[in-house]
């Protein structure tokens, strides 16, 4: 996954970047996350933290958003979080327990809320890298569920972008805001998932 540009488009411009600098500033900016918090971490904190300039900073990531979502949910894209198996329900009850561990992960959690706050406050922020993990994960659990329709486990007209905010937003809200039992949630998550994608006449009756 590439970090964004200063001018949000996510490609590097000028000179090759040092990824020993890269590396330096995503290790300050978790550690950083962990010890103090989002509110407390900023463009200098992180520079500082990394041992380089500020604008060395700057110039890989326009905004602190910006460099605590590629440190936070950077390395995310290359877990799959929907593997599969051929066991529909196993692998949707994987990644429903992977979805809540992955926002239970004390680097993801700092983060989370913050970046949320800061797009709230400014509707003009953007984060490319978002949509990339968001479109990759997304893919990956579409064609999970396309498999399991083609094998008649799953209803053919089953609105898979709906499935994904479902599950990964109840398993937001459950890690970081209701604070349940990870397992139990992925659990009780995944159970009322597969009633609602299920061919009807597979349904438990009420």
């Amino acid at each position: 996954m590439t970090a964004a540009a200063p001018d949000g488009s996510g490609q590097a411009r000028g000179r090759p970047r040092d990824p020993r600098t890269d590396a330096a500033i995503m290790a300050a900016a978790r550690r950083l996350l962990t010890e103090v918090g989002y509110d407390q971490v900023s463009m200098e904190s992180i520079a500082r933290e990394a041992g380089v300039s500020r604008p060395t900073v700057y110039r890989r990531w326009p905004s602190k958003a910006h460099v605590v979502f590629e440190a936070a949910f950077g390395t995310a894209g290359s877990t799959a979080l929907a593997a599969s198996t051929g066991d529909f329900e196993t692998d949707l009850r994987e990644f429903a327990r992977g979805a809540v561990q992955f926002w239970r992960e004390p680097v993801v959690s700092a983060a989370a809320m913050g970046i949320l706050a800061d797009r709230r406050r400014d509707p003009a922020l953007q984060i490319r890298t978002q949509q990339l993990l968001d479109d990759k994960i997304r893919a990956e659990l579409a064609a999970l569920i396309r498999g399991a329709a083609a094998h008649g486990v799953v209803r053919p007209d089953v609105d898979t972008d709906l499935l994904f905010d479902t599950l990964v937003g109840t398993a937001f809200y459950g890690a970081l805001v209701d604070g349940r039992n990870a397992d139990q949630l992925a659990d009780k998550l995944c159970s009322l998932m597969l009633q609602g994608v299920r061919p009807r006449q597979d349904r438990e009756p009420r």
